[in-house]
């Protein structure tokens, strides 16, 4: 993984779900502190397919067989910094403008639920995987 610096866009993805965040600031070596932006659901398998579908979505939006949710009342997240790949942010901020000038996202409530499932889903995911006992493997919310 490459340095990621305050306000770089990365993202979290996991099975057809991408989580794009503005990155804060690393919190120590491991972790990063940032802010969850948007939530991308219903992609393709295989991360060529995924990234092709998003360019789609930002070239057309309207034509976009995407969900797409806006996080900008979420609060922050601290997660694991080797998880995080670099955005495209050219497809990043497309996407987001859409969804911000839209305004039918549906209620904020929506989006929270998506949200509060993609990271116990993603969190449950990367534990299964790991083969090493972790001090701690719960996931807490502050909501």
């Amino acid at each position: 993984m490459a340095t990621i610096n305050p306000g770089q866009i990365v993202y979290l993805e996991c099975l057809d779900q991408r989580l794009y965040v503005e990155a804060i600031q690393p919190a120590g070596a491991v972790r990063l502190w940032c802010r969850p932006l948007m939530l991308v659901c219903h992609l393709p398998y295989g991360s060529k397919q995924q990234q092709m579908m998003i360019a789609a979505a930002a070239t057309d939006p309207e034509a976009c067989d995407l969900d797409l949710y806006d996080l900008k009342t979420a609060p922050d997240l601290v997660w694991p910094i080797d998880s995080f790949k670099m955005a495209f942010d050219t497809d990043f901020f497309a996407l987001l403008f859409h969804l911000r000038i839209a305004d039918d996202s549906g209620p904020e409530d929506i989006a929270k639920q998506h949200f509060q499932h993609f990271l116990h889903t993603c969190w449950n995911k990367n534990n299964s995987e790991d083969d090493e006992p972790q001090a701690s493997t719960k996931l807490v919310s502050i909501r």
